[in-house]
């Protein structure tokens, strides 16, 4: 059945990557990428309240140009991009080997995506490409997609943390028992950087219960 990686992959000339450091507390959400007229073109969302201030900065990113807003819901708006690096978040030749991203969000100063590969071998093929175009390759967590345990996430350690902290303070309650700004006095960290690991850690386990569900009941 193959396995699922979380890969942590960080180079500044990925596509995007100097904009995530420039606003460490906006998440990015690649949507999917396309060819037209010989210019590789991404959709991501963006997750933010600060679409002007995000822009330009979008602007100003060498790795993009032209963005362009396609639609904007509430703290959310989906982007076009022209990709002006040769670098690939999930390279076309690791594709062909039978990787498969489920998705592929902002982390960390880079690119964080849950894939599925079939074997160890097209994993190592991966993490190779990857070294050789001197794109840093940190696989966060590794199982067997034939695993039945169903209480599987992919959450890192902080947002594990984050979420057990935010849980048992009554973030989540209502009324609230605790603000982001109590979480982020607890932690020893900014506001927005309490906001984007929240972010993180609940799409992660909304994107893996949906996941879950499509499964047919075979492949669980």
């Amino acid at each position: 059945m193959g396995f699922i990686a979380e890969i942590h992959l960080r180079h500044d000339d990925l596509p995007l990557v100097p904009t995530m450091k420039r606003c460490p507390g906006v998440t990015l959400r690649y949507e999917y990428g396309t060819t037209f007229d010989e210019q590789r073109q991404q959709f991501v969302s963006a997750f933010s309240n600060a679409d002007t201030a995000l822009e330009a900065v979008m602007e100003a990113d060498p790795t993009v140009s032209n963005p362009t807003r396609v639609a904007v819901f509430e703290n959310r708006t989906i982007y076009r991009v022209v990709v002006e690096t040769p670098l690939e978040i999930v390279p076309d030749r690791c594709v062909e080997t039978g990787v498969f991203a489920f998705t592929i969000t902002s982390g960390d100063g880079g690119w964080v995506t849950r894939v599925h590969v079939p074997d160890r071998d097209a994993l190592s093929a991966f993490r190779a490409h990857c070294r050789d175009h001197g794109v840093s390759f940190r696989v966060n967590r590794l199982y067997d997609s034939s695993a039945s345990d169903e209480r599987t996430y992919f959450l890192t350690e902080r947002q594990h943390e984050i979420l057990t902290m935010a849980y048992f303070a009554g973030y989540f309650d209502v009324p609230r028992g605790a603000t982001q700004d109590d979480l982020a006095d607890r932690l020893g960290i900014s506001d927005s950087a309490v906001s984007q690991r929240l972010r993180h850690a609940v799409s992660e386990l909304i994107a893996t219960t949906l996941e879950r569900d499509r499964m047919p009941e075979e492949c669980r």
